[in-house]
């Protein structure tokens, strides 16, 4: 059995996830379920999600995203009871199954601290009320494995990003495994000391980088490109010689359109494009005939999503545009430029915007495009799974030299580069560079056009179907080592 501890999961229903670490575990859990790997996931429910934005005043307003109706679909699978901060939580398990694969929702009812602390993802009041959700989320993962797996049953447990790594601290096992999809300051989240007394610890570190204990703690960390792996060797130097790359993936059958599968040739390609992006536009609710440029994923600054604003600038009329992404609350930026997506959506006439990328929406927007734009800052995205889905299609991406972009994509060949291939964390407001890199990013969407124009595009899109399958979830499952 593989276990997988995550703080969120986006399956093909429900909110219980803010963008790609949710959807990279959901492609994981059906992965297993298809090719029959005994998996477990196991996170926590939010009852009241992430975050959605409704219009409100010519604006978005940040609203709960209310998912009581989702545990129809989940089967009670018993509770537990486990002490935190001195007080007993009382935790109710429910479960989803598909095939060997099962993702297991762990719901505090009582008391009203606990519900209160864990009723949303990625939001919370306090480092104490944030400290004290991971570690509910530890403790019943700890309780279930030992109530209805088996540690001796389990062959690794991955433990998807920092905030997980509180749950070696409760069950010493000689399998952990440290999953870091972040280079970024984030990425290593740290509380006071005082906050593991509880657990019988006295750190001499105060505060406390749950990476740091993470890696300690486990067999093995692993980082999801082969570019995160320098960044990362450098942040933990002491743990260089247990940490190595799996570059992340997707599930193909999951995102892939229907009508591509079995592509062989360009004429093919363009009967099975034209299918995918007619029933896409349809879906979305969009009438062009012009080339679709696409820009979708979580709004804040290394990605960049000012890139495609100056974009609609200079290239106005030639494209239509789609964005996409929400951005968290509390990111001023990532706020302040949904309501510039916003704007430019409802003042031009060839602009859509769409807040919420949910798993069905996220899939249309991809097969509507033509060209699928990947922006973020240079050493800073991890891995980046977006420009993986459209490459999938047969629709080669924009992208600067970033994540995973440059273990397939080939200037020219199978998609289009721009920019650095940085190794180092430079500011991603760094005025100078974002300058020249734009002006860049500007021409590569301008040679993608009149290549799409010219009909010199559909080789580079067929190269790019044939090439990305590298990044399909069977080779993420052998080199982890589930199959």
């Amino acid at each position: 059995m593989i276990v997988s501890i995550t703080p969120e999961i986006a399956l093909d229903f429900g909110r219980n996830y803010s963008g790609g670490l949710g959807v990279l575990e959901g492609d994981k859990f059906y992965a297993a379920a298809r090719l029959g790997v005994p998996y477990t996931v196991i996170t926590l429910f939010y009852p009241k999600g992430y975050v959605a934005y409704k219009e409100e005043d010519s604006g978005l307003a940040p609203v709960e995203e209310d998912q009581e109706d989702v545990l129809k679909s989940l089967k009670p699978a018993d509770k537990c009871w486990i002490t935190v901060r001195g007080e007993s939580v009382e935790v109710e398990f429910y479960s989803y199954t598909l095939n060997t694969a099962s993702v297991v929702f762990a719901r505090p009812v009582r008391p009203d601290w606990a519900v209160k602390a864990t009723e949303r993802l990625y939001i919370e009041s306090s480092d104490l009320e944030r400290f004290k959700k991971y570690l509910i989320l530890a403790k019943a993962a700890v309780c279930y494995i030992e109530k209805h797996i088996g540690w001796d049953k389990v062959k690794y447990v991955d433990l998807q990003e920092a905030y997980t790594a509180l749950v070696p601290l409760l069950r010493p096992f000689d399998r952990y495994r440290l999953v870091i999809h972040t280079p970024a300051p984030w990425g290593h989240p740290t509380f006071p000391a005082r906050f593991f007394r509880e657990l019988g610890y006295d750190f001499a570190m105060d505060p406390v980088v749950l990476t740091e204990v993470g890696l300690a703690a486990s067999s093995e960390g692993i980082v999801v490109s082969k570019k995160m792996l320098s960044f990362t060797q450098r942040t933990f130097p002491h743990h260089a010689r247990k940490i190595r790359a799996v570059t992340n993936a997707v599930e193909v059958p999951r995102w892939r359109h229907p009508a591509l599968e079995g592509v062989k040739d360009v004429e093919e390609l363009k009967a099975a494009r034209a299918r995918a992006r007619e029933e896409a536009l349809k879906a979305l609710g969009i009438k062009t005939d012009k080339p679709v440029i696409v820009w979708a994923r979580r709004l804040t600054a290394y990605k960049r999503p000012d890139f495609i604003v100056r974009l609609i600038e200079d290239i106005n009329t030639d494209a239509f545009y789609i964005l996409g992404g929400r951005a968290h609350p509390a990111d001023s930026y990532g706020t302040a430029m949904a309501q510039t997506f916003k704007r430019l959506a409802s003042t031009r006439p060839n602009v859509a915007y769409f807040p919420d990328l949910y798993v069905d929406r996220a899939k249309y927007i991809i097969w509507a495009a033509d060209v699928f734009t990947f922006t973020p800052f240079s050493g800073w995205e991890a891995s980046g799974t977006s420009f993986m889905k459209a490459g999938i299609n047969g629709i080669p991406p924009v992208a600067s030299r970033d994540g995973a972009v440059e273990e397939v994509v080939r200037d020219g060949y199978n998609g289009w580069l721009f920019g650095e291939d940085r190794r180092e964390l430079l500011p991603p407001d760094t005025r100078e560079v974002n300058d020249g890199e734009y002006e860049e990013f500007r021409r590569k969407v301008e040679e993608a056009l009149d290549a799409l124009a010219d009909g010199t595009y559909w080789q580079i899109a067929l190269n790019a179907y044939k090439t990305f399958d590298y990044y399909s979830m069977d080779r993420l499952f052998r080199d982890y080592g589930y199959i």
